[in-house]
């Protein structure tokens, strides 16, 4: 598959330091996700934390892909004594950094990154168990095309699962993906049945999803 040069959003990601630091300290913080949850998006952020927390409790052996990893929060539901393997993709060298900083802290040895555009993956086909993708596909510029990856790298009988924020949660959550889509922090926001479509037509069956204010949770599978 030929690279394509990154969107505007993606070169945001890449070059402001600043922007991709303040974010994943944010996101990293329980207070801080809180607040912003709650103000911005509408959503209690405790459900983001316990949905997350679901990979730590994935059986020995198990093989993860993270995409787009942004600073490795789902690290944060990790120890150092799961046997799997976990390897964080993202476009952005500074999240890809702060993800091993984060790793080295927790003492997980398991961690790997890759740097990768989510709409070119640079995996060979039904690679991985597990692939997750926590609050980042909003950040990419072809979602759909970034689905249809994730689904081509995952083995048959893998899971899919992670969250999306999503539009016509209600007024607020609306005019706050519109600044933030236009300052360039978010690329593509697009309501919950067309995130299904997304999967759907990648060829993955929904499990189960859920939503929380403008936070789309979702998990889904790929047929043996």
């Amino acid at each position: 598959m030929a690279a394509t040069a990154p969107s505007t959003v993606s070169k945001n990601w890449i070059t402001n330091g600043r922007l991709a630091k303040n974010w994943d300290r944010g996101v990293k913080s329980y207070p801080v996700a809180m607040a912003y949850g709650v103000v911005v998006f509408g959503t209690d952020n405790r459900k983001m934390y316990k949905h997350m927390a679901e990979v730590g409790k994935l059986p020995d052996g198990t093989s993860v892909l993270d995409v787009p990893s942004g600073g490795g929060v789902v690290l944060l539901g990790l120890k150092p004594e799961n046997r799997i393997t976990y390897t964080a993709a993202d476009i952005s060298p500074v999240m890809l950094e702060r993800v091993r900083d984060e790793a080295t802290r927790r003492g997980l040895d398991y961690v790997s990154t890759q740097e990768a555009d989510a709409g070119n993956l640079p995996f060979e086909d039904a690679t991985f168990d597990v692939v997750v993708s926590y609050s980042g596909l909003h950040c990419v510029p072809d979602p759909a095309k970034a689905v249809a990856e994730i689904a081509r790298v995952v083995k048959p009988g893998g899971t899919v699962r992670g969250s999306v924020v999503v539009r016509k949660a209600g007024f607020v959550p609306d005019r706050f993906i519109d600044l933030w889509v236009k300052l360039n922090i978010l690329d593509v926001v697009t309501p919950v049945d067309t995130v299904f479509g997304w999967f759907e037509d990648a060829g993955l069956t929904r499990v189960a999803s859920s939503t929380s204010g403008a936070v789309l949770y979702f998990e889904y599978t790929k047929a043996q």
